[in-house]
């Protein structure tokens, strides 16, 4: 049999947030297993084969057009097409591609996974009709059961970790246990795609990354419980990694196959073990591995000292950023439930600054419990680490994804509209949208507000910052003056 693994198309809002070049790692995770295994299988990257822009009304298509994906799926001729199924808002597309596999042959085994149908794996299925399995949960071993079954060798009944329809109705299946032991996975499988097209220099809208980069993630699962994250809801919440050994292997195998420059952590939770992490630094730095590295999804400001962070440096570290959610410690102990306290994320990135490291931080303001006043105190926090320590401000909006305690108080509380879509979290995501929590304390207009208030401001913020530095601002005026132009515009408005 011939399985064909497809990562989508992307969707945006023009001046939204840009979809990430990241190496669809799932995908490749689950053809390494697969390949293993003696199955023939092949990856349709529909992002970044043929990467292009199609305007679709309000919204902007990345990455292959549909009638193209179709054409490929019926040059390929697969027995079963899996697909990657990313974020509520993203997940259109993949059932796009479902419906355009039927129409090609209807006898075409259709599998979709990934965060979005792991929460809702029965509503899923019962909307998109032309997916025939959903699934939840890790998808390794999942894809390899689904691949037996094919053949005749399982029942659908008996494989944990996915739903399906039997008889017109959706049945879940029990929850398949996550893998315990990570360094039995081979590396993802590289040679199915075309890796020069993510290593080489490019700009996905207004954003470039950086040559020879990509990204890994070294550990999965999380024991913490914000209360807006859905992390553990398909990763589970026990805290499981690979090796200090293996992932040290697994980069110098990139380094040394692909030339590659810097690598993005995007573990949840990549500093959790410290010995573990102290050992990869360490292995980075006694190896003489030449690695810049970055940790764009956030670690916890509270795992981490100075020595640790020298040495992080010393290993290639370049930009460290900190989930810190709100600056305000009333809101972060009882309402998001994070277990930070600011007093340690302050003095974190203050010995950031001193040592040369460069900080970002993420904040979400507009939560039930929330009163404008603590919003603000958010924004003033966030103000407060750009204006003293130069760390980057990054601010969203509270997002209800399915699944999560926040998503069940808002539903409950009436705090969010009953008909919630796909559409919606996209839309929400866009310049023009609005949040999609509304309370007795706050309306969506009013949180958007505060957020716009808080980006001017930041933005005067980082053009002082370039005054006071001569040498940054040269460099700025150089590479994007049209950032420059920007910041001097918003300082007169």
């Amino acid at each position: 049999m011939k399985l064909l693994l497809i990562n989508p198309p992307q969707t945006f809002y023009p001046g939204s947030e840009q979809p990430a070049g990241n190496l669809p790692i799932g995908l490749m995770y689950i053809a390494a297993v697969l390949e293993r295994a003696g199955y023939k299988t092949e990856i349709l990257d529909a992002f970044m084969t043929d990467y292009s822009f199609q305007k679709n009304g309000e919204t902007i298509n990345v990455g292959m057009p549909f009638e193209q994906i179709k054409q490929e799926i019926c040059r390929r001729k697969p027995d079963l097409v899996g697909i990657a199924g990313p974020f509520t808002c993203q997940i259109e597309n993949s059932v796009k591609i479902s419906n355009l596999t039927k129409q090609v042959d209807p006898g075409i085994l259709t599998v979709v996974g990934g965060p979005h149908v792991t929460t809702v794996p029965k509503g899923f299925l019962e909307e998109a009709k032309n997916v025939d399995i959903a699934v939840t949960g890790e998808g390794e071993n999942t894809m390899l059961d689904i691949a037996q079954y094919f053949e005749g060798k399982k029942q659908l009944s008996e494989i944990l970790g996915l739903a399906y329809r039997k008889d017109g109705e959706v049945t879940v299946n029990s929850p398949r246990p996550f893998v315990k032991n990570l360094d039995e996975l081979p590396y993802p499988a590289y040679d199915l795609v075309n890796m020069e097209q993510y290593l080489s220099p490019k700009k996905i809208g207004y954003r470039s990354f950086k040559n020879r980069a990509i990204s890994m993630i070294t550990s999965r699962g999380c024991p913490f419980n914000c209360c807006f994250c859905s992390v553990h809801l398909h990763m589970g919440r026990e805290f499981r990694a690979h090796s200090a050994s293996y992932v040290l292997n697994h980069i110098q195998y990139v380094v040394e196959k692909f030339n590659v420059k810097n690598i993005f952590f995007e573990d949840d939770n990549l500093t959790l073990d410290l010995a573990r992490f102290e050992a990869i630094c360490d292995g980075l730095i006694t190896k003489k591995i030449s690695i810049g590295w970055e940790t764009p999804n956030g670690v916890r400001a509270d795992c981490l000292n100075l020595n640790l962070l020298k040495k992080m440096k010393e290993s290639g570290c370049q930009s460290v950023f900190f989930g810190v959610e709100s600056g305000d410690q009333q809101i972060l102990d009882n309402v998001i439930c994070k277990s930070l306290d600011l007093n340690r994320v302050v003095d974190v990135v203050k010995i950031c600054r001193d040592i040369g490291l460069k900080t970002g931080a993420f904040y979400i303001i507009g939560f039930p419990g929330e009163k404008k006043e603590n919003m603000q105190k958010t924004v003033d926090f966030a103000l407060r680490l750009k204006r003293d320590f130069d760390v980057g401000m990054h601010l969203f909006f509270a997002t209800p994804s399915f699944g999560t305690r926040l998503y069940d108080e808002c539903k409950a509380k009436g705090y969010i509209q009953e008909n919630l879509t796909w559409n919606s979290f996209a839309e929400a995501r866009q310049p023009k949208g609005m949040p999609l929590i509304s309370t007795e304390d706050f309306t969506p207009e009013e949180v958007k507000e505060i957020a716009a208030k808080a980006l001017q401001e930041y933005k005067k913020l980082s053009l002082l910052n370039h005054i006071k530095n001569p040498r940054k601002a040269l460099k700025t005026a150089f590479d994007q003056p049209q950032l420059i132009l920007k910041y001097v515009k918003n300082l007169f408005r």
